[in-house]
């Protein structure tokens, strides 16, 4: 007698049927038409999909009724330093670590506990479509046939290719690995145990001699980290250092405790590879206010500085999302090439033709007025992007890139209220 047993689900498997959950989700009282459109021959109603844009997936989709419509699913992005800090959880799953470390995505990529909380498949999901614009009623747009047949599509890409999700939502698997590198060297343990830098359990018989990491994977992560070790196990044995820096002694003023804290924070950076730079006054002052001992001393800088604290507030922002050429970016005008930013406007009305007539350009900034968007051009080739905040202003919003269109597309799913006026 034998029985039938269903064949255990696939990564690719896990990553769709995550997607299409969150797309239920989002579909409310619309999510029949998921059903009515399952089986449907999604790759031949739907046009090629576009997923290079960071947090997005577009493609132009046709229905039994011969009906055409561009349609995409927003699904949001992770910042660097959200990618970072679930590189850094990741560091103590072994077969996760293997498996990406070889070139492939894992399981555990789709649970929050082990990515730092940070959701890899977005909670909600957008819906655009030309055929069915947002109305009052949905103003993120509503769940179409359209973009029902797109979401199946999405899955079905999913299924033979789950790292797709990885570069949508902003770190290509190829950039993940290179982030689990980094946090690897800098997730070293004390010197008394220098010859083991990797997190427990990684590479000792319990996670690999056990069987629990595929042997290949176990030769990817060795090869990922064999520099660590040698050069680990080649140095010199060196005793820790047992000292302590005491606590600051009442008298201490806390600005002064604090640029102390900062400091060891930035030596620590260094030691884990972050390059030195030299920073001019304004941009290390917010750099020490971006850090938690910082915080506290914002009106006390701005006043030195002889700036509004709201004003102080908004370089800080940009400094966590752009670091210090965010912040120059955010202090003033700078020069710029016009062609490049000629090719970026050029880029934007490609990808939005409904921009047309509400995009200008001066200096290093593109802008929006009727969107409530901006982009500024950096020195280092990046497109800042930047939107109108609640009390007017333009406030650095996360999302900086070399892509201009990537960038815009950070600015617009960034939303605030307020009037939309021009800026210098």
């Amino acid at each position: 007698m034998t029985t039938d047993t269903m064949p255990p689900a696939t990564t690719g498997d896990l990553f769709a049927d995550a997607l299409m959950q969150a797309v239920t989700a989002s579909a409310g009282r619309h999510h029949g038409l998921l059903d009515a459109t399952r089986t449907l021959p999604h790759t031949a109603y739907t046009g090629q999909l576009n997923t290079t844009v960071t947090a997005r997936v577009r493609a132009t989709v046709s229905v039994p009724d011969s009906t055409r419509a561009r349609t995409s699913l927003y699904l949001g992005f992770l910042t660097e330093e959200q990618w970072d800090q679930a590189a850094a959880g990741l560091t103590a799953r072994p077969e996760a670590l293997g498996a990406l470390m070889s070139g492939r995505v894992h399981p555990d990529l789709l649970d929050p506990a082990h990515t730092a909380g940070h959701a890899l498949v977005p909670a909600a999901v957008g819906f655009e479509c030309t055929s069915h614009p947002p109305t009052a009623g949905h103003p993120e747009g509503r769940l179409c046939e359209h973009a029902a047949v797109l979401a199946h599509a999405l899955a079905g890409r999913f299924r033979t290719q789950p790292s797709a999700l990885l570069a949508i939502r902003g770190c290509s698997l190829g950039r993940l690995a290179a982030k689990l590198r980094t946090a690897l060297t800098c997730s070293r343990q004390p010197a008394a145990d220098i010859g083991t830098p990797l997190p427990a359990g990684v590479l000792s018989p319990a996670g690999i001699g056990s069987g629990s990491v595929r042997a290949d994977d176990a030769y990817s992560l060795w090869q990922a980290t064999a520099d660590q070790t040698l050069s680990a196990a080649a140095a010199p044995a060196v005793e820790a250092p047992g000292y302590r820096l005491p606590e600051p002694p009442p008298g201490v003023s806390p600005g002064i405790a604090g640029m102390v804290a900062a400091a060891a924070q930035r030596a620590q950076d260094v030691l884990c590879g972050a390059a030195v730079e030299e920073l001019d006054v304004l941009t290390e002052a917010v750099r020490h206010l971006a850090t938690p001992a910082g915080a506290p001393l914002l009106g006390a800088v701005a006043a030195r500085l002889g700036q509004h604290p709201a004003e102080v507030r908004s370089l800080v922002l940009a400094y966590r999302h752009g670091g210090p050429v965010g912040v120059r970016v955010a202090a003033e005008p700078l020069p710029a090439d016009s062609e490049t930013v000629e090719r970026g406007m050029a880029a934007i009305l490609t990808a939005q033709p409904t921009a047309r007539g509400s995009l200008h350009s001066s200096g290093n900034r593109i802008t929006n007025d009727d969107a409530g968007v901006q982009l500024r051009l950096g020195p280092d080739g990046r497109w800042f992007p930047f939107a109108v905040g609640l009390a007017g202003g333009w406030q650095p919003v996360p999302g900086p890139s070399h892509d201009p269109v990537a960038a815009y597309r950070s600015g617009r799913t960034v939303r605030r209220s307020g009037p939309r006026r021009s800026q210098p």
